[in-house]
């Protein structure tokens, strides 16, 4: 499947989502309207309730089968997020649809990551690899599967098991199109930091610096992928080697993005819109009240993925420039206050939120998709823009950072 079949696939699947279920689709479903009360609850204890009073009020069927299985694999997934094992066990047997396997891998992952619950990742992978390779369910869009692959392989390296963590992560290696399709926050830099750790143990101690060190100058890379090239370089060379090499990779990376974005400013510019909207907490927000300052505005939804692997670089970018003269927000289309805020109070994003419910500035600025940023400068124009995810953190906070820097460059030339 081509990338470009895929991107589709996924706006189609969104679509889908909310045709399926939204309450105002064509022809009106009591089932599905309930299941828009079912996503807006914010415990898993509260959702388990609904759920139960639910089928006592309309019992399953099926036609309706598909949507109670949506229900039973969030509660799943919402268990395991509470590292309930017993509870999760009760519902995993719906966890059949992409968006719910998806978050099973990210919880996988982030748990991972800690070296947290091994023994978990270790029976959970497994069994749903053996699902996937049995048929018992499918994944649909052809990522799920590779990703329990490196999951299951990283555990078997972790408890020794070098061999057979070696074998099923060469495996993953074969099918490249979901890794390389900037969608999915740091598929490639994840993978490769996994595959290096995996050819170290196995005595592949220079093959997997040679791997890391590409990925870093090519950037595709991200915190991770970064802890594991200095511990792998350090044993070899020494902590303080492993510093200098990786800072200077990275300023290679940084600089590479930085002349090739200079190309991109706009020497005439276009005045922002001047049409005012809110931010989360209520306050109004115009473009004017930040004259003075370099404005980043990036446009995303809750419901788009690119967009939400965006924000750890958004946050680093940020951090840089907090005693500067700069503000950057993250805009939401298209949703209502409810679905924004519980979105940021489960993640914890600690970026400032504007919405934009009704596309209004949106429109006015001549966003394109979703996530589409924009740069604005001191004097109120805008003079850079980007869409979509770079895919790596550190390739899309060296991009960010590189726009910001180009704009403060020209801000100091003009005054």
């Amino acid at each position: 499947m081509k990338i470009n079949k895929l991107v589709n696939y996924f706006m189609a699947l969104g679509m889908m989502l909310i045709i399926s279920f939204g309450a105002k689709a064509q022809q009106p479903n009591p089932l599905a309207e309930k299941y828009e009360e079912f996503t807006l609850l914010g415990k898993v204890q509260d959702q388990e309730k609904f759920y139960k009073d639910l089928i006592k009020k309309i019992p399953e069927t099926e036609k309706n089968k598909k949507i109670y299985d949506r229900i039973r694999g969030a509660i799943a997934i919402n268990w395991l997020h509470e590292e309930n094992l017993n509870k999760f066990k009760e519902y995993d047997k719906s966890v059949k649809d992409p968006l719910s396997q998806m978050e099973l891998t990210n919880i996988l992952e982030k748990w991972l990551d800690d070296k947290k619950h091994l023994e978990w990742i270790d029976v959970i992978s497994k069994d749903y690899l053996k699902k996937f390779d049995s048929g018992i369910i499918k994944d649909d869009i052809k990522r799920s599967h590779e990703i329990l692959l490196e999951i299951s392989a990283t555990v078997d390296c972790l408890k020794g098991n070098k061999g057979s963590a070696l074998t099923k992560i060469q495996e993953a290696l074969k099918d490249t199109t979901m890794r390389n399709m900037n969608y999915f926050k740091d598929s490639k830099p994840n993978f490769i930091s996994r595959y290096a750790l995996i050819l170290d143990a196995n005595g592949q101690t220079q093959k997997a610096i040679d791997t890391l060190t590409a990925a870093v100058k090519a950037a595709e890379s991200n915190p991770k992928l970064l802890a594991t090239l200095k511990t792998v370089y350090s044993r070899k060379n020494g902590e303080e080697n492993a510093i200098k090499y990786i800072a200077a990779l990275q300023d290679e990376a940084y600089q590479h993005y930085y002349k090739a974005l200079e190309s991109k400013w706009d020497p005439v510019g276009k005045p922002a819109p001047t049409v005012a909207i809110t931010k989360l907490n209520g306050q109004e927000f115009k473009v004017s009240d930040y004259k003075g300052k370099i404005l980043v505005v990036d446009f995303w939804s809750t419901t788009c993925t690119p967009c939400k692997a965006c924000f750890p670089a958004f946050e680093r970018v940020v951090a840089d420039y907090k005693n500067e003269p700069f503000q950057l927000f993250v805009a939401g289309i298209a949703e209502d206050k409810e679905t924004q805020q519980l979105y940021v109070d489960k993640s914890k994003l600690t970026l400032d939120v504007l919405r934009d419910p009704d596309m209004i500035f949106y429109k006015a600025i001549g966003a394109k998709g979703t996530p589409h940023k924009f740069v604005i400068d001191p004097q109120g124009m805008i003079r850079m823009e980007g869409i979509g995810y770079a895919g790596s953190t550190d390739r899309e906070y060296y991009e960010l950072k590189a726009m910001v820097e180009i704009t403060k460059k020209h801000a100091a030339i003009n005054n």
